[in-house]
């Protein structure tokens, strides 16, 4: 079976190729938009396109996907996930939508509640590696960006989606559920604006792992003389069971509820070669946690988060480079049950600066980052980025940057019968060096790279024995050695006058982590790091309406066993109606990811999506 889903994955056929160009991509930085080619760093984007074949159903699944991501979900339909970059922890790797933060300072498990509705995606960045220069505190092993837009074209989008588990390990009654979504897109030319909501209901896939999601998002994007005004907003609750997720074996009956709302407003304008930006965002979470659901008397939490910030930063483009500069500030606020009430603030300044010589081929980008927070001091967090082009499709890159993160609310004043927090932590730092090549030719991109991550004072929850309740320490240090390779067929390639090979992929990741701490302790997130990491995609299509998209992952974890995971989407696509056919964990693979709630076996969903314009 595991060789017939090889070849399904990557076809052994000739095919034709047109010499076209791909168009070059771009990502978004807070001040100077580069290419993927120009940046002296590992980049991976998920574009339009890819998204609609994939079989994935949230950006939780979407990014599972992604050599150097290391998802680990605590179950199906967008329960709850938490995500790293490069063998770092879940705390360490900044959510942006929109270039607008999303971290929760209470905790990095509620980092991707976002109510995001995967049809208004144009496209995910992730910049793997420190990015504290030009992205601010916690992007200490990545940033992954999450880039939306109201469609062009006015339109009522429908969709919906049913569920079911096959398992022969679980008993008789039935898991499964559904999802349903809407949403819209109108305006003018000149101003855009969609409005889309989710309902995801579901009774889990084991005991006590049921779900109930409703998610509410809006944004508009209007263009005047006066700049560019970018409004956005999101609303999200998730009530689902906990079970295995914090404080295993008591929470077999554990719940959480989750209500995340925020918003945000954006101003951009171009004048000549000066740009300016301006954003704005808050952002509020409500967390209930009990231990006990049905008698919540016996041990509940309840927090509340509230964070505020703005941006301004501006570029100046001159005869060889540009310059940017910026300034930022952030206000944390914490009022819990468990942990008391807090507050936090932090102001940034930044500097980067692009220059190109030699007739354009030899790029340098250099960057600073200094931070003052009323609770650790000051920071400062420069990085440099060489970039040299052997031709128009062949460039090497190096870049080193340093990197800075805080506690959480809950590293600090967590106190349960299992967790218990430091006051006493301080800061994570980290130094970052990354050299490679990237290669772009007609459909073809290739990336390869080696890095070296040196972290000092890493925080992570570790216990002597698994009598002791968890606690978060500040590790001696951290060396982390890396190597990561991808290879992307990024546009149709004809097999046959009826059958086309679409965007394909193949990608690995390597990762050696050392810590010199004495004394031998049982780690709960940062040294249970992937080691191999392999992710395969192919798409076939054929008749120009038929797909078949082919996923394989493989996952070897320190502290756990290795796996496979494959997945499939059918999917047949008329003018406004798409139908598909997702099966996910088609080896029934039995494994976990995170604390002690194993993942489902093979599931099957059944989906649609409609358009009317």
């Amino acid at each position: 079976m595991r060789k017939a889903l090889i070849l399904l994955l990557f076809p052994v056929y000739g095919y034709s190729q047109d010499t076209n160009e791909i168009q070059e991509v771009v990502i978004t930085g807070n001040r100077i938009e580069t290419s993927v080619m120009e940046t002296g760093r590992n980049i991976h984007v998920i574009s339009k396109a890819q998204i609609a074949d994939m079989p994935a159903q949230s950006v939780n699944e979407l990014l599972q996907h992604v050599s150097g991501v290391d998802f680990r979900q605590r179950g199906a339909w967008g329960a709850q996930a938490d995500v790293s970059l490069r063998g770092g922890t879940f705390d360490q790797t900044l959510i942006l939508v929109n270039g607008i933060k999303m971290n929760d300072p209470q905790t990095g498990h509620h980092n991707m509640n976002l109510g995001i509705d995967m049809v208004n995606i144009k496209q995910i960045e992730i910049i793997k590696g420190p990015a504290a220069s030009r992205y601010g505190l916690n992007a200490f092993s990545g940033v992954i960006n999450i880039i939306t837009e109201p469609l062009q074209d006015n339109e009522i989008q429908v969709s919906g989606l049913l569920g079911q588990v096959y398992d022969s390990k679980l008993p008789s009654s039935f898991y499964g559920g559904y999802q349903a979504g809407s949403g819209a897109h109108f305006g003018t030319k000149k101003s855009r604006h969609f409005i889309s909501t989710s309902r995801t209901q579901s009774t889990g896939y084991r005991a006590n792992t049921d779900l109930n999601r409703h998610t509410v998002n809006y944004q508009s994007i209007t263009k005047t003389n006066l700049g560019d005004f970018n409004l956005m907003g999101s609303f999200v609750q998730n009530d689902f069971g906990a079970s295995g997720f914090y404080a295993h074996p008591i929470d077999a009956s554990s719940e959480e509820r989750v209500t995340t709302y925020s918003a945000a407003a954006q101003h951009s304008i171009q004048k000549g070669s000066f740009r300016w930006t301006t954003k704005a965002y808050i952002r509020k979470n409500f967390d209930t946690y009990t231990l006990f659901r049905n008698d919540p008397a016996i041990y509940q939490n309840k927090h509340r988060t509230d964070v505020g910030g703005g941006e301004m930063h501006a570029s100046y483009t001159y005869r060889i480079g540009i310059a940017g500069i910026g300034i930022e500030y952030r206000n944390e606020a914490i009022n819990s049950s468990n942990l008391g009430k807090w507050t936090r603030s932090n102001m940034g300044v930044f500097a980067e600066n692009r220059m190109w010589f030699l007739q354009e081929r030899l790029s340098l980008n250099t960057g600073v980052y200094v931070n003052q927070s009323n609770d650790f001091g000051t920071q400062v967090l420069p990085s440099a980025e060489l970039v040299y082009g052997f031709s128009e499709n062949l460039s090497a890159f190096g870049s080193w940057g340093q990197s800075f993160r805080l506690p959480t609310f809950t590293d600090l004043y967590y106190v349960g019968p299992t967790n218990l927090g430091n006051p006493d932590l301080k800061p994570e730092e980290a130094n970052n060096f990354e050299g490679g090549l990237k290669y772009n030719r007609a459909k073809h991109f290739t990336q390869a790279s080696v890095f070296n991550l040196q972290s000092s004072n890493m925080i992570d929850w570790v216990r002597d024995s698994i009598t002791q309740p968890w606690q978060p320490q500040n590790f001696e240090s951290v060396n982390t050695l890396g190597a990561e390779f991808s290879y992307e067929l990024q546009q149709k390639a004809t097999i046959t006058d009826w059958l086309d090979l679409g965007f394909s992929r193949v990608a690995y990741t390597w990762l050696k982590m050392n810590r010199s701490s004495t004394g031998d302790v049982i780690s709960r997130y940062a040294l249970n790091n992937l080691r191999h990491q392999v992710t395969l995609q192919s798409t076939l299509i054929a008749i120009h309406r038929v797909s078949l998209t082919t996923t394989a992952r493989y996952l070897d974890r320190k502290n756990y066993k290795s796996y496979w995971l494959v997945d499939a989407r059918l999917g047949c696509r008329m003018d406004q109606f798409n139908l598909w056919l997702d099966c996910t964990n088609i080896l029934d693979t039995d494994y976990t990811e995170a604390a002690n709630a194993p993942m489902p076996g093979r599931w099957f969903r059944l989906g649609f999506e409609a358009t009317l314009r």
